[in-house]
């Protein structure tokens, strides 16, 4: 349910006198004497409110502050869709819609009962009559209201890193049970696949030696097995490269340039134009053969998806490549940018890119691994972060944080 209307609270069942003390414990009003605290109750009314109403509602204008007496109310904001997710809980004791007394702005969230409750109600307009005269009352809450929001804050940071933490390490996991299982796959079919390419082959030289029934057949098993080798080697590349030799002392922006000019020797004819943006060197510590194996894979995707065989690019270059000094996890590290202007993609697909065999291009015999073997590598012997950014027709972005010394 979708609440568009401040939805008055019911009428008071359950009026609580001033000398009662409601706002005794409430953190908001801890520095004001029990007098103060008594006239500021005076201000405010306490009602009942059953299971299931709204006490206030995302969007529509912020009026009042309220206490919760007793019971427990949900936290819930919309979703864009129509629906509503729930983000929280406030027990009793707590305060909601305190930044109400400040601007008098629109409620950020809905408040609903989730049990029947007792709350306190101090309208903005009311308590602004009673504190405007009084420089010390408002110093005070001021005080306190900056106490709350710095804890908010603190406190939605740290929620926000763990839900990143989280999201990070279930990708990650499931990259590795990923790798796992097709690494296992391809090494238990080496050996079947090895004994059928040597029998394959036999049978191609005694088809050569003039018997003409195997020709036929034996081609086709020549071909059909060259294609599984090659599904197996790919199969294999999911698990990044391990170098076990030492670490060299490398130029990042170096290694790049050679990279893209290899790879345009290796593709005369389809590698894309790729212009390296000029800098300074970029000291790292680390193995060329990972970097250049990400970025080989990288444009294999910028020639294969980013421009359509019938379209022209309109940029300079078909892709660039930009590094620039950033922090990883607070140490020194490189940002690499690798952008083309081709036709982007869809944001259905952005979260599921990386993943194993994931392609839109399966008809053109396309197995959706390399984009597998870029987060492996990148994530894993290169101890870096890799985001992809893309919209439709406004072309794509793919950045690799590394560390300067892996």
């Amino acid at each position: 349910m979708v609440y568009k209307e401040r939805i008055q609270p019911p009428e008071p069942s359950t009026i609580m006198p001033t000398a009662n003390g409601v706002l005794d414990g409430i953190a908001l009003f801890d520095s004001f004497t029990r007098d103060e605290r008594a006239a500021v109750e005076a201000q405010g009314r306490v009602f009942d409110a059953p299971q299931g109403h709204a006490l206030m509602s995302e969007g529509t204008e912020a009026q009042s502050l309220y206490v919760l007496l007793s019971g427990t109310v949900r936290v819930v904001r919309n979703d864009g869709m129509g629906g509503q997710v729930e983000v929280g809980f406030r027990q009793a004791g707590e305060c909601f819609g305190e930044m109400a007394l400040v601007d008098g702005g629109t409620r950020s969230a809905s408040i609903i009962a989730a049990t029947p409750v007792t709350v306190f109600e101090l309208e903005r307009d009311l308590f602004l009559s009673l504190i405007s005269p009084s420089p010390d009352l408002l110093a005070k809450l001021l005080r306190e209201l900056s106490r709350m929001i710095r804890d908010v804050s603190e406190r939605v940071v740290r929620e926000d890193l763990e839900r990143r933490a989280r999201i990070a390490e279930s990708a990650l996991a499931r990259h590795r049970a990923i790798t796992q299982a097709v690494t296992g796959l391809a090494h238990e079919l080496n050996t079947p696949l090895g004994v059928c390419v040597t029998a394959a082959s036999h049978l191609q030289d005694l088809a050569g030696q003039g018997i003409e029934d195997v020709q036929e057949p034996a081609a086709l098993l020549q071909s059909n097995l060259a294609r599984a080798v090659d599904l197996v080697e790919a199969f294999t590349a999911i698990a990044a490269c391990q170098h076990t030799g030492p670490l060299e002392a490398l130029d990042a922006r170096e290694v790049a340039e050679q990279a893209v000019a290899l790879y345009a020797a290796q593709h005369p004819q389809t590698a894309p134009s790729v212009q390296i943006t000029p800098g300074p060197p970029c000291p790292w510590l680390g193995h060329a053969a990972h970097l250049e194996r990400v970025l080989h894979l990288l444009l294999d995707n910028v020639r294969a998806h980013a421009y359509p065989a019938d379209a022209t690019a309109t940029a300079a270059a078909d892709a660039s490549i930009t590094l620039a000094p950033a922090l990883l996890d607070g140490k020194a590290a490189w940002r690499l940018i690798l952008r083309d202007e081709g036709v982007g993609v869809a944001a259905p697909h952005l979260p599921v890119l990386t993943d194993a065999f994931f392609t839109t291009a399966r008809g053109r015999g396309h197995k959706g691994l390399g984009l597998a073997v870029v987060f492996n590598t990148v994530t894993g012997p290169m101890g870096g972060r890799l985001s992809i950014d893309s919209r439709p027709g406004a072309g794509t972005s793919v950045t690799l944080v590394i560390p300067q010394e892996v």
